[in-house]
């Protein structure tokens, strides 16, 4: 069912080809998709592009990406945009775990980031908010999720730390129910690049309290915000 891709968006093509083997083939939950190598091989696209269409069909929530044991089917209808309350609601644990794990992480990280940011991560993380701003105008959820990740793993990747830029992208590769609930509650995608917009700036003026208090200051505002969702 499979054929190579030949556009320029390879790895959009990629989950439009995956999404739709899912979905018309109605392929039972836990069912193993192709390895990353069988996938491109099928497809004809890099393994970086694979990778980008299956991080975009577990956000989502077609599929799971296990480590080491690949990518299966959790379902043929995409959760990210049922209701919010209810999906908060059935996420609550994992939501609370993850927002505790990043706010003991990520303002140190801002910290230090403020202390041993290089020119060239200031100019990645300008880009990155742009990008999040095109994406907001376009209405492209995927792409404003995919963007507000990345500019967190640009703020653990200017700390210079090996392990702090591990545990980033750990969470940022496989831990993404924070980003996925949080940038649907109301008023979130603008509120977020206002706060991203702050950290960006404590960062490049090499203020690490500022830094961090910004960093902490986002966080709990995704918190507030998504405690308001689940009440609505």
């Amino acid at each position: 069912m499979l054929k190579p891709i030949t556009k320029k968006r390879l790895s959009q093509d990629a989950v439009d080809q995956l999404r739709e083997m899912i979905t018309k083939k109605k392929l039972k939950r836990g069912t193993r998709l192709p390895s990353e190598r069988e996938l491109m091989k099928y497809l004809e696209i890099s393994r970086s592009s694979v990778r980008e269409a299956l991080r975009i069909l577990e956000i989502m929530g077609l599929i799971e990406v296990k480590p080491g044991s690949g990518a299966f089917v959790t379902g043929t209808k995409e959760d990210l945009f049922l209701p919010l309350s209810s999906w908060i609601s059935h996420h609550i644990e994992t939501l609370d775990h993850h927002f505790e794990a990043r706010l003991v992480i990520e303002p140190r990280a801002a910290a230090f980031a403020a202390r041993r940011v290089s020119p060239k991560i200031i100019k990645a993380m300008r880009k990155v908010l742009a990008d999040f701003r095109e994406k907001i105008d376009s209405n492209d959820l995927i792409g404003a999720i995919l963007a507000d990740q990345e500019f967190h793993r640009l703020v653990a990747q200017a700390t210079e730390n090996k392990t702090l830029m591990l545990l980033m992208d750990t969470i940022v590769r496989f831990l993404f129910d924070g980003w996925k609930a949080t940038l649907r509650a109301k008023g979130r995608l603008d509120k977020t690049v206002e706060e991203h917009q702050a950290i960006l700036e404590a960062i490049e003026k090499r203020k690490p309290e500022e830094a961090s208090a910004a960093m902490e200051t986002h966080l709990k505002n995704a918190l507030s915000d998504l405690a308001e969702a689940r009440r609505t």
